[in-house]
């Protein structure tokens, strides 16, 4: 897709063609640490789908996988977030991008795409998958973390103790 017609879907985005859609998406624990859930959206036309978490938020690596199932559906921006992914040139049928996200915000990603006809414009129907995985820390991880730190920390200048007692002499 040219960039003059990613500009011109972008104007046609608050036209009455566009839909948008929001969506819950529930993770369900996949093991220690580990959170797993996925959707399939009908879409049409140009699109940006708003989908929401259950549980609201995470600390950790939240990744995204996007896949066109019908239409075929491209797809030019991810937000997971605030954090955006883009893609323009061309314009892709799959679409993975991970980010790094806080608990401070509830968990969200928008979706900015289009269901492409066979000229390469806007138009039609089709529907795509997502499939999300986030990786939490546990509370264990967090606190062997610290406490290898602190053993470095205590090395270091028990070390540097040494080597000061060793000059002096």
């Amino acid at each position: 897709m040219k960039f003059k017609t990613f500009l011109a879907a972008v104007a046609l985005a608050g036209s009455a063609g566009f839909s948008q859609a929001d969506t819950v998406v529930t993770l369900t624990p996949t093991g220690p640490g580990m959170f797993a859930g996925g959707f399939t959206q009908a879409v049409d036309g140009l699109f940006v789908d708003t989908f929401s978490f259950i549980p609201a938020s995470f600390a950790g690596l939240v990744s995204v996988s996007l896949s066109s199932l019908s239409g075929p559906v491209s797809f030019f921006v991810g937000s997971l977030n605030g954090q955006d992914f883009s893609s323009f040139e061309p314009a892709p049928a799959s679409f993975a991008f991970s980010a790094y996200v806080s608990a401070d915000m509830p968990l969200t990603l928008t979706v900015f795409g289009a269901v492409l006809d066979a000229d390469g414009n806007p138009g039609g129907a089709g529907s795509y998958r997502g499939v999300i995985t986030a990786a939490v820390p546990e509370p264990q991880t967090w606190a062997l973390m610290l406490a290898g730190m602190a053993g470095l920390a205590g090395l270091s200048s028990a070390s540097a103790r040494r080597r000061k007692a060793a000059a002096i002499d």
